[in-house]
């Protein structure tokens, strides 16, 4: 219990992985998790941003170590 409340609160911390494409698709996961996928990258959205977001447009994405989204930027073509 110690080892996964220490594993998620590192993933909080400071430095963010920053990731820029195309939004190539979108995918449900086996556990009903919600996965976008940006040139090969998967980062974890929750269902609204899931909805919202349609593939093909550019964006530009902060997530954290273990990829979950904590900002999304649409880019302006």
């Amino acid at each position: 219990m110690f080892k996964t409340f220490f594993y998620r609160l590192l993933d909080l911390i400071p430095p963010y992985r920053k990731i820029q494409g195309l939004l190539v698709g979108k995918e449900t996961g086996p556990d009903g998790s919600f996965y976008i996928l940006i040139d090969g990258d998967m980062i974890q959205v929750d269902w609204f941003t899931f909805e919202v977001l349609i593939v093909g447009e550019p964006l530009r994405v902060r997530c954290t170590r273990s990829y979950r989204a904590i900002n999304i930027d649409r880019l302006l073509p």
